[in-house]
């Protein structure tokens, strides 16, 4: 077999190994997981789950690993769309649904991963928890960005963003909790439409019309 062969061999069964333990670890949770669990779902041997991973210790950093990578690209450019929309003069709460929506989107489509992350990783185990913690500040740093957009374009009351941004931040984590996971077939669009209106509502200016500002971030285009 020609090397780009084997190596795309190996490659597709250490990618089999880990979508196995995420499914199990999501199923079972880290602690109650074992090697034999993973080995005896995936349908290899216990000698070829050791030629990829020392341990399953291993394979769950490596999935906190991977969605940090995955989030963290999504939140820049959620970051990136935004700020070119206040640059061209676009609808900013219009954009800020779309990356609500993207967030959604994106747990809506990883469960598993989203399961191990928020039930396991944010336990007391320091070597899960840190990098987590890495992701939360670097969210909080780009959500607080984002908002100070918005104030300086006279879009906020005057409040303490830093308030602001946990709740914002604690309320997204319950939503994909209770909403995304518990919730398969959720409505997306009615989700972020419901997340939207809340967040609007609480905390535009009083100068502005509530109702008006909720219609022109949540109404979708026609025909």
């Amino acid at each position: 077999m020609p090397a780009q062969s084997v190596s795309e061999a190996a490659n597709k069964r250490r990618e089999h190994i880990l979508e196995v333990a995420t499914e199990i670890f999501s199923g079972k949770g880290y602690r109650r997981a074992s090697v034999a669990d993973i080995v005896e779902q995936a349908g290899i041997a216990r000698g070829t789950f050791y030629l990829y991973f020392e341990s399953k210790r291993e394979v769950f950093l490596e999935l906190i690993e991977r969605y940090f990578t995955d989030f963290a690209e999504l939140l820049n450019e959620n970051h990136r769309h935004l700020g070119n929309t206040f640059r061209d003069g676009g609808n900013a709460l219009r954009a800020w649904r779309e990356n609500v929506m993207r967030i959604m989107e994106y747990h809506r489509d990883n469960p598993h991963l989203t399961s191990i992350v928020y039930r396991e990783a944010l336990g007391k185990d320091e070597d899960f928890s840190e990098r987590v913690d890495e992701l939360s500040g670097f969210a909080r740093e780009k959500l607080v960005a984002e908002f100070r957009m918005m104030e300086e374009h006279s879009m906020l009351r005057p409040c303490d963003l830093e308030i602001v941004v946990t709740i914002v931040m604690g309320s997204t984590v319950n939503i994909i909790m209770e909403h995304l996971l518990k919730e398969s077939g959720r409505n997306l669009e009615s989700l972020a439409d419901e997340i939207m209106s809340y967040h609007i509502r609480a905390l535009i200016p009083a100068n502005l019309d509530a109702d008006v500002v909720v219609r022109a971030a949540i109404s979708r285009p026609t025909g």
